[in-house]
């Protein structure tokens, strides 16, 4: 399959705050991912080049879990 100019991007709500994942391919076989939790950028660790796109939805979710339970911990 044909990676090159690939995106999706997913939209929910985990414990009342929205969320969004964008899976983006620039180049063949190398996905990036942006993820945000109400709008706000939520850093992520980078660990090499993600070869597969249920890879880089993995990580976007972990990163994005752990951003609002760091939020709730805080508050």
């Amino acid at each position: 399959m044909k990676t090159e100019g690939f995106r999706r991007t997913l939209q929910g709500v985990i414990d009342g705050r929205s969320f969004r994942v964008e899976i983006t391919s620039q180049v063949e076989d190398e996905f990036e991912f942006t993820a945000t939790v109400e709008g706000v950028a939520v850093a992520a660790p980078r660990a090499g080049v993600i070869r597969n796109k249920g890879d880089a939805m993995q990580l976007a979710m972990a990163a994005i879990e752990k951003h609002i339970a760091d939020q709730a911990r805080e508050a």
